[in-house]
Parts: structure tokens; sequence; C-alpha cells
């Protein structure tokens, strides 16, 4: 059985949301159960991941009481938007079927500009068909670890970026709960994950891995760096992780901001295979 205290690590360090994972075994397989540290569960939600015989599959599961949570996911941003977009495609890219429900209707989760302005409920699933494991490891991290970064990237992306009014919410505990899980989040963190889905955690200058490197202890390790400063980006831009954010090592990101303005990094790759 996977090790549950170990993804529960990584997939913190990863969002930056402290999340514990727990995992029970099944007829055909193991049961993984993903959700925020410290938040009752019935004005939060969960990830189940079901992890069975050439089969994997994801649901979100908002608790019977997350109407807040849920009106807040409605009003994401096209920031947020695009973020849900990149684990969406990521998720395809490896050949899972992922589905999005607004209101029961089917809308393309990889195309947000199709979605309707306003809807009340929200179903978010993902399925693969023949994956292949290998006999002697099973499910083990390396195998689990792609699924559910990708399917909770989907879930947190439309995280709430401001405080809910508790107001929208029955009862001052599960306002003032759900209030700290909105405030717990930080918002740079998923657009840094969406990044790191799309690129990997090695450096995209030098190619250095911290993980290759140093095991565990190293494990998901890398800077991200905003081709557009951040300084440059006014109120109404909308970042793109896959298009304005890079993950680049110490190192890299350091010489990327040696002059002023920042070295692109193509040039940064030139200076480096001694073109420049």
């Amino acid at each position: 059985m996977i090790d549950t205290a170990h993804l529960s690590r990584a997939l913190t360090e990863r969002f930056g949301l402290e999340v514990e994972a727990s995992a029970t075994v099944e007829n055909n397989g193991q049961k993984i159960i993903i959700g925020p540290c410290g938040i009752e569960r019935t004005i939060s939600f969960r990830v189940e991941l079901h992890l069975g015989w050439r089969t994997v599959s994801a649901a979100f599961i908002p608790g019977n009481y997350a109407s807040g949570l849920i009106l807040g996911m409605k009003t994401a941003t096209p920031s947020q938007q695009a973020a849900f977009a990149v684990f969406s495609d990521s998720l395809k890219s490896k050949g899972a079927q992922v589905t999005l429900k607004l209101d029961s209707v089917h809308v393309d989760a990889s195309k947000p500009s199709s979605w309707p302005h306003d809807w009340g409920t929200i179903r978010i699933s993902m399925k693969k068909v023949g994956v292949v494991v290998e006999k002697t490891s099973g499910y083990d991290f390396d195998a689990t670890f792609p699924w559910a970064t990708g399917f909770l990237g989907l879930a947190l992306a439309l995280l709430p970026l401001e405080e809910i009014n508790e107001s929208a919410i029955e009862g001052e505990s599960e306002g003032a709960a759900l209030l700290k899980l909105v405030k717990q989040y930080e918002r740079s963190r998923i657009n840094r994950a969406a990044c790191i889905e799309i690129h990997g955690t090695a450096c995209r200058i030098c190619d250095f891995d911290f993980g290759a490197k140093y095991g565990e202890l190293g494990e998901g390790f890398i800077h991200v760096h905003h081709i557009v400063p951040v300084s440059q980006m006014g109120g109404s831009y909308s970042l793109d992780p896959g298009k304005d954010l890079l993950p680049v090592c110490p190192n890299c990101h350091a010489m990327l901001h040696r002059r002023k303005p920042a070295l692109s990094p193509e040039d940064l790759l030139q200076i480096l295979s001694g073109e420049l």
C-alpha cells in the first residue's frame, strides 16, 4: 500500500495547503482520500482516488454543507480557470477522460470560455483505463503522485481567492472554518503547481533536478520564474501558468535577475551554451 504520509507531505509541498491522505484496501485495489487538514469536511471537500486493476478514477466531493465553497468556486477568475485547464490538459495528456458537469450539464474542462456564467452545482471526475502497473511495486508513490497532483489541482484551482461573506454560509462556526481554509491557501501556489504540472520540477535552463540529486529531501523543490515581471502585471492582467511561469533552479533564477531588466530564459540558455 502507498505510503500516505509521504504522499501527504509531497502534496502539501506542491500546493502550499496542508492536506492529509488516507488509504484503504478495496476488492479491486486501493481508495485514497485526500482533504485539507484542520477543516470540517462537511463544509470543505475531499478528493477520492480509486486505484484499481488497470484503472484509475477520481472524484471531487464537496461536503454536505459546502454551499459557501461552491459559491466561491463559481466566481473563479480567468487566471484560476486557466490553471484549472492546465491540470485538465495534463490529465488528458496521460490518457484520462476528465468530466466536468455544471448544473448536470457536460462542459469542456479545458475550455473555460465555454462555461456558463451562472451555475449552482459542480461535479468533477476523471477516469483512465488501461493503466500498466509493475507487479512488483503496484501503485507505489511514483505511480500514484501524478494522478493525485493532477486531480487535486483541478479542485484547488477554483478555490475562492477572497474571504467568503459569512452570511452566505449557514452558521457562525461553519463560516469561520471555511474562512480559515481560504486564508490558509496561497493563490500563488496553485499557479506554481500548474507550472510544474506542465514543465516538471527540473530546471528548464540547466536541467538540474533536486529530486534526482537529493532523493525525497529534494523532491519537488524548484523556483518558479515570472517571465512577465510581477511589477508589470496590472490589476487586469490574467496570468497563464503555462506561458507566464517557468521552473528554474535557484542558481539560474539568480542569474536571470542579475541584470535589469531581467534576462529572458532564452538569453540565459545561450550564455550557458557559450553562444553569448
